[in-house]
């Protein structure tokens, strides 16, 4: 075998073959046959492949010459043997020179990368075939060091860093190094993005695909669109379309697509909606007839169920389009926007895959663009500067990862959000996807408290676009900043305080009197007794800050998910689902359109796993708000004694960290000690130590009352210090709480006043110690 592989080119000048013969061609690491896969093309060619690399081992199968595993060939067709050669780190080529070859032809390319799974050669031959689960992270993504070094000291990897790589001794995706210096120090993994290579095996990708491949990650392609290890976006090379991801649910029928198409040329036959659009009185958009067309703007009808009737409403369609290879525009979808109601719109078709809007307007050379919250500031910042702008899908919501491909290929993206304090939110997130050195942010009202919010207003109030995205910055670095960095913020808080107390709670009124909102980066501590009812309260303040946008993750370490999510349907339907079996298609596409996602871990999980996967559903589905149900059945049977109490410490204190870091809410249950069933807990209560109580921002006691009654005890507010509890009613049927209106008012205020006095007496000692320990 060495002879053959020191001869390689006579050998395979030896060889009889015939032309358009097939032949596969696979990568691997090769010591002593053992093989970890890399990428694979199969192709047909017309000449013979010459190998340019010195570490080589190739199989030859000639059935009458040679005894090599048949394995090694791939008869597809009867004109000839097709050959598997396996390399490491060469590159193929093909032979012009000889002359008994016709002329090359240029291989055909496969039009997307992915980075592969990589299996062990002592699994299945076919296991190398199936897993091309991969996650696309731009290459100007910048992954916190301080994280990667932590995840690489848990996987006890030996490494030193060295200029702008951190080195790795031994590669965990290669063969066996056999204790030979010169196999050592071969895995380099950028400081900056993460994305890793291995010199010895081949092995590449992206921070997420490294941790798919240590097993911390795991990436299911199934269906299920609410599972978060099941919606991993796959890494596209297209810029032109937006259907060229495979992570979406099926294409759009082609009566649909011709329908939107002529959306646009409905819009000439209603004046009052063109006069709305281009008028420039209050309500009126300011925008030009010919920006509106190139566009492609349309006009349409759609139903919406709006104060407890259906009803029918003209509709603004803003498409999210493409170019075809011949220049034509191509729909791919629609939002749609009621005149009457700004709050009534709809996505159509179902089942779509997300894109721009405007994208068919942007040319192929460009180098710079614009992204704007909605489709008015898109189509005015591109009135007044003629440079590319398109709009977000989702507005400050999310970014979906299946669009982060298009954008790759640009120079510089200026992020032209709301100013105010969720469109600067999403823009500071939107960056960090996108890379903060090519991002730059626009701020609309350019200091002035009373300027304008957005670009649209900017343009009805004669404002210079021009003058203020010549403005526009990277975002400063995150652990420097002076006074001119928050003095706006500070001002837009104390001008509009509802953009900063969280979102509204629609059916604990109470919530918001007492918490003031359900708000970003705060770590909520979540308990009482066992079967009280702990899980359905959380569920249902989950879908109520759902249904509002927040993009939500849960994971029940308790309960599994299809459990979890038919108790979140009848909540969510109101009914019970038992008695109305009939409309469960009805309830289950309204509930999917919901930003819901679970976990599938269940029982006993380590925390870092966790926090893997919370990491990848905040990049890929930019989630808002997790739900961890519950911190003792997560951690059950890790530790026992002290160490169990340690475990715990070490938990909260990871998933603080994450909370601020990734500006995400984390709602953790902990139960209680165990204590008499008719007993009032109180914050001591609560299992552990005292580090959970102290690193949350609100400890909240589900509690039993008198005569079966249950109530929300707030022990905890350190947005506000404002302490209550909020009375509670129970559905059996749709396992559904409400606020109640039977409790003892005086029970009511001398559990307020208790709560109250606590307080004041927790902070008193608190000041008391800090004030001993500094004397």
């Amino acid at each position: 075998m060495i002879s053959q592989c020191r001869n390689l080119n006579k050998t395979i000048q030896r060889l009889s073959w015939s032309t358009n013969s097939t032949y596969s061609i696979n990568a691997y690491s090769v010591y002593k046959s053992q093989f970890f896969s890399t990428t694979t093309t199969t192709t047909t060619i017309n000449t013979i492949p010459k190998i340019t690399s010195k570490k080589l081992k190739v199989t030859i199968k000639n059935k009458d010459k040679l005894d090599i595993p048949s394995k090694s060939f791939v008869n597809t067709n009867n004109n000839g043997p097709s050959l598997k050669i396996n390399y490491v780190g060469g590159e193929i080529e093909t032979n012009t020179t000889s002359p008994s070859s016709p002329p090359a032809q240029s291989l055909p390319t496969t039009g997307t990368t992915k980075t592969t799974t990589f299996k062990n050669s002592n699994d299945n031959d076919n296991d190398n075939e199936n897993n091309n689960s991969s996650t696309f992270v731009s290459s100007h993504y910048k992954v916190n060091e301080e994280s990667m070094l932590s995840y690489l000291d848990r996987k006890k990897m030996v490494y030193k860093i060295i200029g702008k790589q951190i080195i790795v001794k031994e590669c965990p995706l290669c063969h066996d190094t056999k204790g030979k210096f010169d196999n050592f120090w071969k895995l380099y993994i950028s400081r900056e993005t993460a994305a890793f290579f291995c010199h010895r095996c081949g092995c590449k990708g992206s921070w997420i695909d490294l941790k798919v491949n240590l097993g911390d990650l795991s990436l299911d392609h199934s269906n299920h669109k609410s599972i978060i290890k099941s919606t991993p976006s796959s890494k596209t090379s297209s810029t032109s379309s937006p259907t060229s991801s495979t992570n979406e649910e099926p294409t759009v029928s082609i009566a649909d697509l011709k329908k939107m198409l002529n959306y646009s040329n409905e819009l000439n036959n209603h004046q009052d909606v063109i006069k709305k659009l281009t008028g420039k009185e209050k309500g009126e958009r300011g925008l030009s007839k010919e920006v509106l067309d190139f566009y492609k703007v349309g006009v349409t009808s759609q139903q919406f169920f709006f104060n407890d009737e259906w009803q029918e409403h003209k509709c603004i369609t803003f498409p999210w389009t493409s170019l075809d290879k011949k220049g034509n525009v191509q729909v791919h979808r629609c939002k749609l926007r009621s005149t009457k109601e700004k709050s009534l719109q709809r996505i159509e078709p179902k089942g779509g895959k997300w894109g721009f809007f405007g994208w068919h307007t942007v040319p192929l050379d460009a180098k710079e663009i614009i992204l704007t919250e909605g489709e008015y500031d898109a189509m005015a910042v591109y009135q007044e500067t003629r440079i590319p702008t398109i709009s977000l899908p989702n507005g400050a919501n999310s970014l979906p990862i299946a669009l982060l491909p298009m954008l790759e290929r640009f120079e510089k993206i200026y992020l032209w959000m709301d100013d105010d304090v969720p469109g600067m939110e999403g823009a500071a997130k939107f960056s960090e996807k996108l890379g903060i050195q090519r991002t730059f942010i626009v701020s609309t009202k350019q200091n002035d408290p009373y300027g304008p919010k957005d670009a649209n207003d900017a343009l009805l109030a004669n404002k210079d676009l021009n003058k203020i995205l010549s403005t526009a910055a990277n975002i400063p670095h995150d652990q420097i900043c002076d006074f001119s960095d928050v003095r706006s913020i500070i001002h837009n808080e104390l001008k509009d305080p509802l953009s900063v107390i969280g979102k509204q709670s629609k059916w604990f009124p109470s919530f918001n009197k007492i918490l003031k909102g359900h708000r970003k980066g705060e770590l909520t501590i979540f308990s009482g007794p066992t079967g009280i009812g702990k899980t359905s309260v959380l569920s249902q303040l989950s879908l109520d800050f759902c249904s509002q946008g927040t993009r939500t993750l849960w994971g029940s370490f308790e309960l599994k998910v299809p459990r979890l999510a038919r108790k979140m349907l009848s909540q969510f339907s109101n009914c019970n689902l038992d008695k109305h079996v009939e409309n469960y298609q009805e309830i289950a596409d309204n509930f999917s359109n919901m930003p819901m996602y679970f976990l599938r871990f269940f029982g006993s999980t380590q925390v870092d796993k966790v926090i893997d996967a919370m990491e990848y559903a905040v990049y890929v589905q930019d989630v808002e708000h997790i739900v961890l149900d519950n911190l003792q059945f997560m951690l059950g049977g890790q530790a026992k004694g002290i160490e169990r109490y340690e475990i715990m410490d070490d938990s909260i204190e990871k998933l603080r960290k994450f909370a601020s870091q990734k500006n995400v809410h984390i709602t953790l249950v902990i139960h209680p000690r165990k204590q008499d069933i008719d007993q009032v807990l109180n914050i001591n209560d609560i299992f552990g130590t005292a580090k959970a109580t102290q690193e949350a921002d609100n400890v909240i006691i589900l509690q039993n009352g008198k005569n079966n009654s249950r109530y929300l005890d707030i022990k905890k507010n350190r947005f506000s210090g404002d302490l209550g509890i909020i009375p509670l009613s129970f559905e059996k049927e749709t396992s559904r709480f409400g606020e109640s209106n039977e409790f003892d008012n005086l029970i009511i205020a001398s559990i307020n006043n208790n709560n109250n006095t606590n307080n004041n007496i927790n902070n008193s000692n608190s000041s008391n110690k800090n004030q001993s320990l500094s004397n």
